[in-house]
């Protein structure tokens, strides 16, 4: 669960407060670079997340250091929050508190598998409207297969401190091209789950409903709205409305049409119905017959 939250994390934080730069430059201020297996990497987004989970039975805080660069792999940094100042720390093996991870198209690596390792010193820090800053080094070890990466001079400076919110309260459902209409709640039990993150300085709420049952279903399928969404018909235009499906294979998957029809949305809940195409290598998933009812914070 934990990898799945910080690559949920990444996508939707770092595609949140990027569309919203043009309102709010601070929000994706400083830069991440490291060198990965001997090559050179740098970030053309950055920021930090001070991250409130409360998720199947998961709760706590994290703060979690995220970058993209311009191939789109990501670097991710979770860190526990309790007792966090300035200092280093180490941690190593599988299922650690905290972890370093790295995301291509192709693959993903971590350090909190068997034989990773991961070490940060944050030089400075600030968690009341702040900036982070400090070093990091570590061994990742790949998902898929048991690939070992190193990853050394890792900087991040000035990264800018917002609050996000992972949480499940409501439900989802779908069909995915010819197949039947499956449901995504807080109960994880069936393999099928919702979870909403919500980051307040973005005006954001992104939707992840999660069917991880191996089969044509498999996927993650996403819709972001913004947190004061009017009733009415919008359409996903990659900005205030947006939709994505990933299904964890090499293939990466574009939006290129569709709507989020909100039909109330009354004091903190939601309710609408969407649908949307998704397209990678000559290949098209049709989401339809899209519903939603969530409570927001």
């Amino acid at each position: 669960m934990k990898k799945i939250i910080s690559l949920i994390a990444c996508l939707a934080i770092l595609t949140s407060c990027s569309d919203d730069s043009s309102d709010d430059s601070s929000a994706t201020s400083g830069s991440i670079t490291a060198t990965i297996d001997g090559q050179n990497w740098r970030s053309n987004i950055a920021i930090a997340a001070v991250q409130t989970v409360n998720f199947n039975g998961l709760n706590g805080s994290v703060l979690q250091i995220l970058g993209t660069a311009s191939n789109s792999s990501t670097l991710a940094i979770n860190i526990p929050l309790q007792n966090l100042a300035t200092g280093t720390y180490t941690f190593s093996g599988f299922d650690a508190e905290g972890n370093l991870s790295y995301n291509t198209m192709d693959d993903s690596y971590s350090s909190d598998e068997t034989g990773g390792t991961f070490t940060i010193t944050i030089s400075s820090y600030n968690s009341s409207n702040g900036t982070i800053s400090g070093t990091f080094s570590g061994t990742l070890i790949g998902f898929d297969t048991p690939t070992q990466m190193t990853l050394t001079n890792g900087s991040f400076n000035n990264i800018s401190i917002v609050s996000q919110q992972l949480f499940s309260n409501g439900n989802i459902s779908l069909k995915l091209n010819n197949g039947n209409v499956f449901n995504m709640d807080a109960d994880s039990s069936d393999n099928l789950f919702l979870m909403i993150q919500q980051v307040n300085e973005a005006n954001k709420i992104v939707i992840y409903g999660n069917n991880t049952n191996l089969g044509a279903d498999f996927g993650v399928y996403s819709i972001m709205i913004p947190k004061n969404a009017t009733v009415g018909s919008h359409t996903i235009d990659g900005n205030n409305y947006d939709a994505g499906f990933n299904n964890n294979s090499n293939i990466d998957y574009t939006t290129n049409g569709g709507t989020i029809n909100i039909t109330s949305h009354i004091g903190n809940t939601i309710v609408g119905t969407f649908n949307f195409t998704a397209t990678g290598n000559s290949q098209t998933m049709t989401i339809s017959q899209g519903n939603f009812s969530i409570t927001h914070n």
